[in-house]
């Protein structure tokens, strides 16, 4: 068990009261923050993800309201919506350049690592259009890059923009 979810679970059997719902989650977001810093920014689904994973009932129309709110709050301090909006690849290519400028940390690392889960969901969804999931699964792969090692990003979108690959699948 990370140290991460035994805080949950010890915070849990300390203070929680059954089911969890946005409250408590609330609760203990602010104990993980106070305790753990920039390590225990965690959404309340992520959060209700462990409790559940240990026996917890949970009030779900409330977590997820919940983490919806936190999502926006968050999303909001890095970037707006309609920089999230991938319906082009050019808007793709000047979202991942203003990520590229964005100071590193924890924070960005779990935003990004979110949005990378999100967009390789969208690429395997039969619901959506295929241009749409060939730009999901191209950004999903930058942040993959991203992830793994920052400050050569930038140099690789370059080249991976300039690839026969890219081009032929993008710019016909």
């Amino acid at each position: 068990m990370t140290r991460r979810d035994q805080f949950i679970v010890d915070w849990w059997t300390e203070n929680g009261n059954e089911p969890a719902g946005a409250a408590e989650l609330d609760q203990l977001q602010q104990a993980m923050l106070e305790s753990l810093g920039a390590q225990g920014r965690e959404s309340p689904a992520s959060i209700a993800r462990t409790l559940a994973d240990n026996g917890v009932r949970l009030k779900h129309p409330e977590i997820l309201e919940a983490d919806v709110r936190w999502r926006e709050r968050e999303q909001v301090s890095l970037f707006t919506s309609e920089e999230l909006n991938f319906t082009s690849i050019e808007a793709a290519v000047t979202y991942v350049e203003k990520l590229a400028d964005q100071p590193q940390g924890p924070e960005l690392r779990s935003f990004v690592l979110q949005l990378k889960t999100e967009l390789e969901s969208v690429a395997k969804s039969m619901k959506i259009p295929l241009p749409d999931r060939l730009i999901a699964l191209e950004v999903a792969h930058w942040l993959t890059i991203w992830l793994q090692n920052p400050p050569i990003f930038s140099d690789w979108l370059v080249l991976r923009r300039e690839s026969a690959e890219f081009r032929e699948r993008f710019h016909r």
